[in-house]
């Protein structure tokens, strides 16, 4: 049985790829369990499997062979509809490119995975515009992507993130993309929204110097998860 505090949790998870000639081995038999309000950093050489353990967690891609669950659930049984429901219903993301819509302002940004979710639009706007305050951005709700900094954009994305209030956010080199002070602070901001929304983080960074900011730290080396 699952520890009731573990938000998300892989278990022998295993994967490969192919590239026509030889057989890649990106994770061999990871295990990592994260409990509901911690912080949790990944570091590693590009190459080590760490993006591809990101979107097993996520949802995002399938393994070869382990299990992830979520807030207890086992999701390899699950098909896509199921699956991306759970996604939305439980996990953030956050990127080192912002992935906004560029024709939609911050706040309907911000507030998209609520309207996917079916709730009302001047509702979702309303939580959207909560947390663009929380994060700062007050100010900027309907400024276009076009019209913000490199760091709101991204304050922008983890508000989004951060939108449905979610058991746990994935943050794939969220500062790999900003100048030192703007990494500083934007490390800031996902330690303080995961602190007011009890939810966990999970970030993947090659900066060690964040990473040590985190309450756990792992290492990926060829495809290999070890605590720090």
């Amino acid at each position: 049985m699952l520890n009731s505090n573990i938000v998300l949790q892989a278990q022998g998870l295993s994967r490969h790829y192919d590239d026509g000639q030889r057989r890649l081995d990106i994770l061999k038999g990871v295990d990592l369990s994260v409990v509901a309000g911690e912080m949790v950093a990944i570091i590693g050489a590009s190459g080590s499997g760490k993006s591809t353990l990101l979107h097993c967690l996520g949802l995002l891609d399938r393994p070869d062979a382990g299990e992830v669950y979520v807030n207890g659930q086992a999701t390899n049984g699950l098909n896509e509809v199921q699956r991306s429901r759970l996604r939305n219903q439980s996990l953030g993301f956050v990127y080192q490119f912002h992935h906004l819509l560029g024709e939609f302002t911050a706040l309907d940004n911000v507030a998209m995975p609520l309207i996917v979710r079916r709730l009302p639009r001047c509702e979702a706007r309303e939580k959207a515009q909560v947390l663009l305050e929380r994060v700062g951005l007050g100010g900027r709700i309907t400024h276009y992507p076009s019209q913000l900094s490199g760091g709101e954009r991204q304050r922008v994305a983890l508000a989004r993130a951060m939108v449905t209030e979610p058991s746990c956010v994935l943050a794939d080199e969220p500062t790999g993309n900003l100048d030192r002070e703007t990494a500083e602070d934007m490390f800031d901001w996902l330690r303080q929204a995961v602190q007011a929304g009890g939810t966990s983080l999970v970030v993947v960074t090659h900066d060690l110097a964040l990473a040590a900011r985190a309450d756990r730290q792992f290492t990926m080396t060829s495809g290999h998860l070890a605590l720090k």
